[in-house]
């Protein structure tokens, strides 16, 4: 029986959501030979989407999973059919992400729109610098908290309980809500995963304690029947379970965050941190998180799990950090990262001598890898990378150069200038007189675009070896208004003069006259 359509403008009916859900589902995979029929297609394949909703007889396909090898860890990743990365990022778009964002703690930075990596490792810095300032030490200790197997352990009932409350309390819009809570137990029911070769205390024993995701892996077809079905795991891969991945333990960091009143806490997705004075804090801590984190099906590795001093070297998100005495973050790549990485290499070139792979794909690769990681880096990483990479394909990767060009008020063009901090550096010759006069307008072209400013000032400028390093800035509003009052005490000033002089012309016309 199909849903009817009422008042509202329902998310699944309008046309123009689902559309925009397919151009997204698009933007990584256009290469892709499917990807490219279902672009041919799109829009009658939205009025499918859209007809699927209104009559009620969508349902998602299992999508196709393939086993990968990550970090030494083989895990399957989840590859859904367009159709259903197209109502996946209808779901999670308009209503999944909307509904949960406001129930998930700031340093929460996995999988939403400002967030990402970048963003956790920068707050993580943060919480490691003011922990210093307020206390003045590195002494003190960070908790790194390690779950057991955590996309494949989440179960599904209590999963769906937990996103339901968020919807009820958001979703305003009864249609959309009641297809929401159609989709989602339909979406669920594809993570399922087939145990009806296990008795049935086997399978109760599953749903209790930790399950491995690759419970499947390299079974006989035969065995598996589809007689009994696991209710729990979600796929790795699919958005919806991105949303479930950031959301499912809020309980814990409210916990931490609310209960605990623990500053330097935060997640991202499955790896949690929080900073404390003492050991006994962080283990009272844990052992409260792992209270909570039962409730939920989740399990903590207390193996894995660790209390460490700041002042020595952990890793968190792959990045090694210690906290020096003087309030210095120090940060190293992990090094298991540069060795996956010289295999890989090694790997590409495999695959590039047997015609398997093209050479943009290898660079972009490698490029992609190296600006994630060389901040992280030492001089030598990565000069010892960039020539393994000559070696290996005898060229070095093309890197778009980042230069600068500023334009002044009287035309005056400034090319190819490097930016270091505020200071733009020329290699050629530039002097205060270069700027005299000619910064009420000035046009600054970079690689993130071009931005015009009004009355802009020279702070200073020096010579530095060959090259010429200045910093330019915006003037004031005080400075601005001291401008303004001298440029009007000058103009009295002037009248003023001029004024006397008439009457003293005209005392003499008097004089005379007598």
């Amino acid at each position: 029986m199909g849903l009817s359509r009422g008042f509202y403008m329902t998310v699944y009916f309008d046309a123009n959501n689902i559309y925009d859900a397919g151009t997204k589902a698009m933007q990584s995979s256009k290469f892709k030979h499917g990807t490219q029929l279902f672009e041919m297609n799109h829009l009658l394949t939205t009025a499918h989407i859209r007809r699927g909703f209104i009559t009620g007889n969508y349902k998602p396909d299992p999508g196709n999973k393939f086993p990968i090898n990550e970090r030494g860890h083989p895990r399957y990743i989840t590859s859904n059919t367009m159709v259903d990365k197209t109502v996946n990022h209808l779901l999670c778009d308009e209503v999944l992400t909307p509904s949960i964002s406001k129930y998930l703690i700031y340093d929460n930075g996995a999988s939403q729109k400002g967030k990402g990596v970048a963003f956790h490792r920068r707050r993580f810095e943060a919480r490691l610098h003011q922990y210093f300032m307020q206390n003045g030490t590195n002494e003190g200790y960070i908790l790194l908290v390690d779950f057991s197997g955590y996309y494949a352990n989440i179960p599904h009932d209590k999963c769906l309980e937990v996103l339901q409350t968020f919807l009820e309390r958001e979703v305003e819009d009864p249609e959309t809500l009641a297809i929401t809570e159609m989709l989602l137990p339909l979406i669920f029911k594809t993570f399922e995963q087939d145990v009806s070769r296990f008795t049935d205390k086997e399978i109760e024993a599953m749903m209790a304690g930790k399950i491995d995701p690759m419970l499947n892996y390299g079974v006989d077809p035969a065995l598996l029947t589809g007689e009994k079905m696991l209710r729990k795991g979600v796929d790795i891969g699919s958005q919806p379970s991105q949303n479930i991945g950031i959301v499912y333990p809020y309980r814990l960091d409210n916990y931490a965050k609310i209960v605990k009143a623990v500053k330097g806490y935060g997640r991202y997705t499955d790896d949690s941190y929080a900073i404390a004075r003492t050991r006994e804090e962080l283990l009272e801590l844990l052992n409260g998180l792992e209270k909570e984190a039962k409730e939920y099906g989740l399990i903590i590795n207390r193996k894995k799990t660790r209390i460490v001093k700041l002042s020595s070297e952990f890793r968190h998100l792959q990045v090694c950090y210690s906290l020096t005495e003087t309030g210095r973050v120090i940060r190293k790549i992990n090094p298991k990262n540069i060795t996956r990485e010289r295999r890989k290499l090694k790997a590409y070139k495999r695959l590039l001598d047997a015609g398997r792979i093209d050479y943009a794909t290898v660079e972009n690769a490698f490029k992609s890898w190296l600006g994630s990681h060389w901040k992280y880096m030492s001089h030598d990483q990565v000069y010892n990378m960039s020539s393994l990479y000559l070696e290996l394909f005898g060229r070095r990767p093309k890197w778009k150069k980042r230069t600068w060009k500023i334009t002044l008020a009287d035309g005056t063009s400034l090319d190819g200038l490097d930016l270091n901090g505020n200071n733009y550096i020329s290699s050629a010759a530039v002097a205060e007189a270069t700027f005299a006069g000619k910064l009420s307008n000035v046009t600054i072209e970079g690689p993130d675009g071009t931005q015009t400013y009004q009355d802009m000032k020279l702070v200073q400028i020096s010579k530095v070896g060959k090259s010429y390093w200045f910093i330019l800035a915006e003037k004031t509003a005080e400075e601005k208004q001291k401008e303004l009052a001298a440029a009007a005490l000058a103009t009295n000033a002037n009248s003023i003069t001029d004024l006397q002089l008439a009457l003293a012309e005209v005392y003499e016309m008097i004089i005379g006259g007598k």
